[in-house]
Order: C-alpha cells, then structure tokens, then sequence
C-alpha cells in the first residue's frame, strides 16, 4: 500500500535573497507524467504537493528489496530565467520534502537555457 509524502518548492534568484513569483514549476514522476503545474505565491513558493510515496516500512527494514522513496523530477521556468531540473528528488512517507531552487537572470535578447541537477550527483557544469 502506498503513503503520502510533500513537496514544497521554494524558489529564489540573486543568491537566495530575492522570491521568484510566478514561477512555473512542473513536477513529474518517475514515468514522465505530470502529476502538477504550479505557479509560485510572491514568496517564491508552491502550495504543499502531495504525492505518493512508498510505505513506511521500507525505511524501517535494514536492506529492504524496495527503497524507503520514490523519486519525482521537477522543472521550473520563469521567463527572462535559464530554466532549472531537478531530477530524482526523493520523497520519503509522511515528511514534507523542501526542494530549494535557484534561478539565474538571463542576458537580454539570449535563449532560454537550462541548468540541470540530479539528486546524489555533483551538479554538471
């Protein structure tokens, strides 16, 4: 049976100090589906997100053949912003998981690019 678990996504631009509102912030599972479109409040921040998350006891169980979370992918753009991934976001039953975002202000006139982070890897450059 599966558990609930939280996603709040807070998103901020010149190193933190300043929220990013009405931001996009797509979440997916693992399979590419989109389970939510969200725009962020004037505080740079999505409703809490519930999502499935596996039972409890996969973390309770030292070596259990399932991990204690399931893995969700989340992309944020905001125009005049290089679009940020963040891949494998875990998600733990029960906890509500804070997924901090950074966006980076393009050059006028410049293309949209992307900056893409995959959770437990160093980020690419």
């Amino acid at each position: 049976m599966n558990e609930s678990g939280y996603i709040v996504v807070t998103v901020k631009t010149a190193g933190g100090a300043l929220p990013v509102e009405n931001a996009v912030v797509t979440v997916k599972d693992a399979n590419g589906n989109i389970l939510y479109v969200e725009f962020t409040d004037r505080s740079g921040r999505t409703p809490r997100l519930r999502v499935a998350a596996p039972p409890l006891a996969n973390s309770e169980t030292p070596g259990a053949a399932e991990p204690p979370f399931y893995s969700y992918n989340i992309e944020t753009d905001k125009e005049g912003y290089a679009s940020v991934r963040n891949l494998n976001v875990p998600i733990y039953p029960g906890i509500t998981s804070i997924q901090p975002v950074e966006m980076l202000p393009l050059p006028e006139g410049s293309r949209n690019e992307s900056i893409t982070f995959t959770e437990g890897e160093p980020p690419a450059l």
